[in-house]
Order: C-alpha cells, then structure tokens, then sequence
C-alpha cells in the first residue's frame, strides 16, 4: 500500500481550497495508465520471466466533520476529499523478482502523479490569468489575492516531487502451482475428488427420502415384515420365495391378499396371476394410494394388506402413511416386498 504526497495541501495557506483542485489525468485515470500494456511491457523487459504485476486506487470521496452546537447537540457534515492509496500486487515465484518490480511499478506512479499534479496547477493558473485579463471590475484587495494564489501555484509546481511513501506490506506464501505439479500429485488431486464426489453422491441419495434398497425398506417395515424382492423385468424364483413367505405369513383364514403399490403402478398382471396360482388364493392389486377410498380400506376377516414398494419410486414417508392407515382401519397386513421394474 502507497499513499502519495499532497503537493497542493499548502495551498491552503494562501486561501485556496485544495479539494476543489483536479490532476489531470485524476488518480483512478493514473491508475488505468500504469495498468496498460505498454507500461507493463516496460517494466517485463527488465526480468527473465513473466511477472504478474496489478494495482488498485482507493478514493476517499468524501469526509464526514462533527461540530458539537451547545449541549447534547452535534451536527454532523460532509466535504469534497481527495485523498488516494494505492495498492499494488506482484504475484511471483521469486520474491526479490516481485521486491524489484513493485519499485519499478511505484517510480512510474510517481512520474505520473508529478506530470498530472504540475497540469492541475497550471490549469488553476490558466484560470487565474483569464480572471486578472478580463474585463470584469476586481477590487484591489481581490487582484492582489489572484496574484499571490498565482505565485502560490508557479511555487507549488516547482517543488513538487510526486514522492509517494509505502504505509503497509503484506507477504502470502503458497505452495506448488497448476504449472509446477508431478504427475502423482494430480492422479491424487482426481483421486480425492472422485471419493468426495461419491460421498456427495451417496448423501444425496440418502437424502432424498426413497427407498432404494432392500435394507432402507427393513428399516421402514421391520425384518418381520420384510418379504423379499422380486424383479418384474427378469423371471426367476423370486416369485416362488415371495409366495413361500406370504404363506408363512398369512393364516389359511386368508382368502384374499390386496396389494397396495407404492411408488411407481405394477402393471405385471402375469406375475400376480402367478402368486395367485401358487398360493391358491385371490391375489389383487389395489388403486393407487393417492385413488384409494375408506371402503377399499374396509376391513375383513378372510382377507389382508401386502405393500409392493416400487424401489427408486417409493418414499419412505409415503410408505408409512399408507402402512399406518390398513393397520389402523382395522386391517391385517402380511408386510412388505420390494419391486423392481
């Protein structure tokens, strides 16, 4: 960080308010010159390398005075102020590269600000001539005011230096860069984030509330009530190992089982014709659960409840609900299978 010298703060002294005096080009102008790249190539030609120089002004527009008027009374106003820091920003491999560029980088700062504080003044005499030139009736006292703000100006531009001072510096180390890594260290960078993308993968999925597996479905129905898992889409003796549980299940009161469908609809009426035949009984597929009405629910001795829970579809919410409504209508319910389309 850099503050620069207020070559016009003595001006005051002759009564000339400062504040309302401009360089040409202004600060955040200057800023933009050093920041081009004819400036930057200047200063690259002294290193071997590319050095990445950046620089930012900071401009206090205003400042806020606090007058007290009398007991527990303040007034509080604000004024033009022109007051600038600057901070500048080398980021290099080698620190004395970056120490010799910020000097670089500062000296052409101070070139600059000197070549527009001399313009400021000058356009301030140019004012000054065309006022003590002019036609317009100027008292005495008034003239010989111009004249020592005239000779202020002309001083001010001879000694004026451009000096700017470092206030504050800051040193940040880092470790390897994107250019400088081995091979190793990248297959480990991919290494790591695949197992964190997979770990964010696996809580995504556990949160979002669906039954995807035939463990997250015990969790909900309890192992006793769990009944197996049967795919739709593949023909194997799943179905004959879901009919042996249903049986072991049920009662031979059990004339009837309705399946309830959880998640997606089963449309496989050849499967449940299946069960039907194997466990020699009336197997039927109920509405869905949001269709479903109290005399569907209507209990009844010779018959009972089984869920197919569709997996990927099904909520674990959802699941509940529905699972607390039979059983609380008075229904019995053999438990639970999970189907996979």
């Amino acid at each position: 960080m850099y503050e620069p010298t207020d070559e016009g703060a003595p001006l005051t002294l002759v009564g000339i308010n400062t504040d309302l005096i401009s360089q040409y080009p202004n600060e955040t102008s200057q800023a933009l010159l050093l920041d081009t790249d004819e400036v930057k190539q200047k200063i690259q030609a002294k290193f071997d390398r590319e050095i990445t120089l950046l620089i930012k002004p900071f401009d206090k527009t205003f400042s806020l005075n606090t007058e007290t008027d009398g007991p527990a009374i303040t007034k509080f106003s604000f004024k033009p102020s022109r007051r600038f820091t600057y901070e500048f920003t080398c980021v290099e491999v080698d620190e004395k590269n970056c120490d010799a560029a910020l000097d670089a980088y500062s000296q052409e700062l101070s070139f600059t600000r000197l070549a527009a504080t001399k313009a400021g003044f000058e356009n301030s005499i140019k004012l000054i001539d065309a006022l003590l030139s002019s036609e317009d009736q100027l008292s005495v006292d008034a003239k010989n005011q111009l004249v020592l703000q005239k000779n202020a100006f002309n001083q001010a531009i001879n000694i004026a230096s451009g000096e700017i001072t470092q206030i504050s510096e800051g040193k940040y180390f880092g470790g390897k860069t994107v250019e400088t890594v081995d091979l190793t260290t990248y297959i480990f960078g991919l290494f790591i984030g695949l197992i964190l993308g997979l770990l964010l993968l696996t809580q995504l999925i556990i949160s979002d509330g669906k039954i995807r597996s035939s463990r997250a479905l015990m969790a909900v129905s309890s192992y006793e009530k769990y009944l197996g898992e049967i795919n739709l889409s593949k023909k194997s003796n799943t179905i004959q190992f879901l009919a042996a549980a249903m049986r072991g299940s049920s009662s031979s009161a059990i004339k009837h089982i309705k399946i309830v469908p959880v998640g997606a609809q089963i449309t496989d009426a050849a499967t449940i014709q299946e069960l039907a035949t194997i466990l020699g009984i009336q197997v039927s597929i109920t509405q869905s659960i949001s269709d479903l009405k109290a005399t569907d629910l209507a209990p009844n001795s010779d018959s009972a409840f089984m869920f197919a829970v569709s997996k990927d579809s099904a909520k674990i919410s959802e699941l509940k609900e529905i699972w607390s409504v039979v059983e609380k209508s008075g229904n019995i319910v053999l438990g639970s299978v999970l189907v996979s389309q």
